[in-house]
């Protein structure tokens, strides 16, 4: 067999999605595709590669060809499912992710585990979205209903929900129905804890940039000053701890909010410059992934995710339905594990 270019398999894996969509909203009829002529019109392709398309789908049974009357859906292939259901979208990040980590398997187990729940079908939606044209040319291939997001950049977010029922987790962007953590309680015991509520200095891992909620949240009380790492990059594995080194030394930090990746060579710089007792006085914040170390004390901040996929599903429902005008932001409070 030729060795098919990656611009043949994009434009192949768009005509197979265009059919498909065409056998999901069949009703279970047998339906007429347009054919290889007006499928290489449509998508601007060579009538060589619908063939390719059209040959797959044929042997594995979404096709029949009828001699004399043309190409069509096979309607058999739909009894392994519900295919009248909502075709559901999901993005995840960048939509492009080599793989995923276990933090991220354990988000997505919170999302298939309420979404077997809805009748809903679900597909993840994947692709190189580097920019907002490219999001929509995506988005318009995977002819879905409505879209869940998590965590993906705003002119992906603000493009999908442009085109279709949209809702966003993870961060926030301003113009579309957000689901979000909300930590002002978490924030209040953190207070209650260390018995200060101004004057703190908190160092994080994570940018300054960084849409994190819970980071989000602190900025906004006006005690706390947060300095953040200039970019996460600068201190994962194989990274300098130098600059950070150098900004303990010339101020210990009341509060440590980190990724838990980082707490092994964090802890040594602080007990070099400080000592162990001092140390353990800190507070330790674990964001996204509990304390690695039982034996070292922290708080480990998490979401609600059940939760948050729940209310996404339902707001997500009411925009399928049409329910008019538009729906506000729902905030899930957060939870703290000790």
């Amino acid at each position: 067999m030729r060795k098919q270019s990656p611009q043949t398999i994009s434009e192949v894996q768009k005509i197979w999605h265009r059919v498909m969509s065409i056998l999901y909203r069949s009703g279970g009829c047998s339906v007429k595709i347009p054919s290889s002529n007006e499928l290489a019109r449509e998508f601007g392709v060579a009538r060589s590669t619908v063939r390719i398309a059209l040959e797959k789908l044929t042997e594995e049974g979404f096709l029949v060809t009828r001699r004399g009357s043309g190409t069509f859906t096979n309607p058999r292939q739909r009894l392994n499912a519900d295919w009248s259901a909502p075709l559901i979208g999901l993005m995840v990040l960048d939509c492009n992710l080599f793989f995923y980590s276990p933090e991220l398997q354990g988000e997505l187990e919170c999302f298939f585990g309420e979404f077997r729940n809805t009748g809903w079908n679900i597909r993840l939606v994947t692709g190189q979205m580097d920019t907002p044209e490219a999001a929509r040319e995506i988005l318009t291939h995977s002819y879905l209903d409505g879209v869940i997001s998590f965590g993906c950049k705003e002119f992906v977010v603000r493009a999908a929900d442009e085109m279709m029922p949209t809702v966003s987790m993870g961060y926030r962007v301003s113009g579309v129905t957000n689901v979000h953590p909300d930590y002002s309680r978490v924030i209040r015991e953190l207070f209650a804890r260390t018995g200060r509520s101004r004057d703190i200095f908190v160092w994080s891992s994570f940018p300054d940039e960084s849409r994190n909620d819970f980071l989000s949240t602190l900025r906004r009380e006006p005690g706390v000053e947060i300095i953040g790492s200039p970019h996460e990059a600068d201190i994962v594995g194989g990274g300098s701890y130098a600059a950070v080194r150098k900004l303990f030394s010339k101020r210990c930090p009341d509060w440590i909010a980190i990724h838990p990746m980082h707490l092994p060579e964090l802890r040594r710089i602080v007990i070099d410059l400080y000592g162990e007792e001092r140390a353990r006085r800190l507070l330790w914040i674990f964001l996204t992934l509990p304390n690695p170390d039982p034996e070292w004390p922290g708080f480990t901040i998490r979401a609600d995710r059940r939760a948050e996929v729940r209310a996404a599903i339902d707001i997500l429902r009411r925009k399928l339905g049409g329910e008019a005008g538009p729906i506000p932001d729902f905030a899930v409070e957060g939870g703290m594990i000790f």
